[in-house]
């Protein structure tokens, strides 16, 4: 018997790593650099996804929905939508071996971290991610389509309705909504406009918020109140 036949046997029976949901509350807090984003939005648009994985406009405003809204899932239900899986878990081939799970894990969850630092304290910092679409889609989306798209997905994670909301909550929701119409032009020329909407969109609905979403119960300053974008920039322009 030649010395490899034990190594091919034992090869041969090699099973595939076992990708279990992470548990947020046991993984490493460390800061989301610009690097770290880049390398996640390039990875996002690489081949070999399954169809409906999201770019990095939309898994941004995916992220902001379930802190905003928000929406309380074990991340075995909010994190296969990323990459397309509308029902189970099933991790797809490009992040099926241990190393690139854990970091694509990693990469996501430091997004939704940073996203959170944006939106906490009395002053929200948070400015949206508005590319055109980069997943390769049939019809381009014009900045912003992307972004919204994402968000509402991110509320069709929560059973509780529209409806339950407060009127300010449904005017915001509808704002983002409309730009998530391909009839609703976002040009490089509206930029300033459509971001400003959608931080106050998300300013009215993270003041609202009663938790963090999959990262938990508020801090302490995060009940503090929010002024929306347009009444900070008339306080810059005073």
């Amino acid at each position: 018997m030649s010395s490899k036949e034990p190594r091919r046997r034992f090869l041969a029976k090699a099973e595939p790593p076992v990708l279990l949901p992470p548990n947020l509350a046991t993984l490493e807090v460390r800061p989301f650099t610009a690097q770290d984003s880049r390398t996640l939005r390039t990875w996002l648009t690489e081949g070999d996804w399954p169809r409906g994985t999201m770019d990095m406009a939309m898994l941004e405003g995916y992220l902001v929905a379930l802190l905003t809204w928000p929406v309380s899932i074990t991340s075995g239900a909010w994190l296969p939508p990323i990459w397309g899986e509308k029902a189970g878990w099933r991790v797809p081939a490009k992040i099926a071996a241990r190393e690139p799970f854990d970091t694509f894990i990693a990469l996501v969850v430091g997004l939704l971290r940073n996203l959170d630092s944006q939106l906490d304290g009395s002053t929200m910092s948070f400015v949206p991610t508005l590319l055109a679409d980069e997943r390769g889609r049939r019809w381009p989306r014009s900045t912003g389509v992307s972004w919204a798209h994402g968000y509402l997905k991110g509320l069709q994670q929560n059973a509780q309705v529209l409806q339950d909301r407060s009127p300010a909550a449904r005017a915001a929701v509808t704002s983002i909504a409309r730009y998530g119409s391909f009839d609703v032009a976002t040009t490089d020329a509206r930029f300033a406009v459509v971001t400003t909407d959608l931080q106050d969109a998300i300013s009215t609905l993270t003041a609202e918020r009663v938790s963090r979403g999959p990262l938990g119960a508020l801090k302490s300053m995060a009940a503090a109140p929010k002024r929306s974008a347009r009444a900070r920039a008339s306080d810059s322009c005073a």
